[in-house]
């Protein structure tokens, strides 16, 4: 009997992919300096899910920053194509945040929350109606 999931997505190059089991616990997006730096745009678009419902098939390269609250991000890159995948924090152990874009299908993405608003560039327009924070409100 084949193996249901909610959702699956990749690299660019294909050599890291991944499967998710349940709905995300939420989404955003982000327009802090390192998130706009890694994803090379405006903001990055996040679908934050327990990481026991992601299974990951493949070897990732990691690169850790400070947050300004004082937690550790730990960026995932797949070591061949670059392409940015997942997000961990240290505040958050038991979450992983999966980068909208390398999902095979992402119809049903939406953020629920805007964080860093403030280092919105003009450019980089957004849905109104989605709450919006100029920093990281508490979670």
């Amino acid at each position: 009997m084949p193996e249901t999931y909610f959702a699956s997505g990749q690299c660019l190059c294909g050599d890291v992919k991944y499967t998710i089991s349940s709905p995300p616990v939420r989404m955003g997006q982000c327009h802090c300096d390192d998130c706009r730096r890694s994803s090379g745009t405006g903001h990055a678009s996040n679908a934050f899910f327990k990481k026991n419902d992601v299974q990951i098939k493949g070897k990732t390269s990691l690169y850790d920053s400070n947050t300004d609250t004082g937690s550790i991000i730990t960026r995932h890159f797949c070591p061949k194509c670059g392409s940015r995948l997942f997000g961990e924090n240290s505040a958050a152990t038991e979450i992983i945040g999966v980068t909208a874009g390398t999902l095979n299908d992402s119809h049903w993405f939406k953020a629920n929350v805007i964080v860093y608003n403030k280092r919105k560039p003009k450019w980089d327009i957004m849905d109104d109606s989605i709450p919006t924070f100029d920093e990281m409100p508490p979670l």
